[in-house]
């Protein structure tokens, strides 16, 4: 009798695991599917990642703030990183300010010396070919409540070496337990039900609300209608302000955003409103 054992399929590598679709799972269930992969994302948020690329330390990844320490390297904490591996991390942004004028630095009075930071999963990407070894990481000399400019020197700059996490458990898909605590990876998601619909300008589904509805035009060839936004549909359009109490704010959508928000069907509200 010939064997009837079933032959399994198992992956080895680690894009095979990455694109399996498990028996019953839908396509929505692969990485790839996903929103976003960066900032941060409907699924996850890959930023909380780069927290922990670097052994003994955690990062405040948008500003690379040093947030907690090991012992060891306690003397980082509340410093930044500016450069590991020769690469920077951080920049000077300057642009044009007033029509007419020259470029210039783009400073605020949040951020006086213009600075802007890499995105990580960008500047990182060479960097995480080192996993496993130490690379030698710039810091500012001192505490830096304020967002530091790039080094001139490297006198300029605290130098310590630490290594570079590994991101996967060897041989799999699977993220390394000591770089992400549970949770992580779904914190600080995009709320699209809720203050996404309020003011994100991201390039997805929830930016691409209903703005300008039931419009009517005019005599004298204009047109009025509401801000989708408006909690009185009054055919005056109440021009954006998240500070106007004619509109719906934030604490209205998590609250209620399923009685706020109106639902549009050929620019009009497709439920009746007592308001007009």
């Amino acid at each position: 009798m010939k064997d009837q054992r079933k032959i399994r399929i198992d992956p080895r590598n680690l894009t095979a695991q990455l694109h399996y679709r498990a028996a019953g799972n839908p396509s929505n269930t692969l990485a790839r599917s996903a929103i976003s992969n960066c900032f941060p994302g409907l699924e996850f948020d890959f930023r909380n990642l780069w927290r922990r690329a670097f052994k003994g330390i955690v990062l405040l990844e948008n500003n690379n703030y040093v947030i907690e320490t090991d012992p060891d390297y306690a003397h980082l904490l509340h410093h930044r990183l500016l450069a590991a591996d020769g690469r920077p991390f951080v920049t000077t942004a300057s642009g044009p300010v007033m029509p007419g004028f020259d470029p210039g630095p783009l400073i605020t009075t949040a951020n006086p010396n213009g600075v802007v930071f890499l995105e990580w999963s960008n500047s990182l990407a060479a960097i995480l070919q080192k996993a496993g070894q130490k690379v030698k990481c710039e810091f500012t000399r001192e505490e830096a409540t304020t967002e530091q400019p790039p080094p001139t020197s490297e006198g300029d700059t605290l130098v310590v070496e630490l290594y570079v996490r590994r991101f996967f458990e060897e041989g799999t898909a699977s993220f390394a337990p000591d770089l992400l605590q549970p949770g992580e990876l779904t914190q600080g998601l995009c709320s699209p039900w809720q203050n996404d619909y309020r003011e994100c300008a991201c390039y997805y589904w929830a930016a691409s609300r209903p703005d300008y509805v039931n419009v009517e035009p005019t005599e004298g060839g204009g047109s009025r209608g509401d801000n989708w936004m408006q909690k009185r549909r009054t055919g005056d359009y109440v021009l954006d302000d998240r500070k106007d109490s004619r509109l719906v704010t934030y604490d209205d959508l998590f609250k209620q955003w399923e009685e706020e928000l109106h639902f549009i069907v050929k620019g009009r509200d497709a439920r009746g409103s007592g308001d007009r």
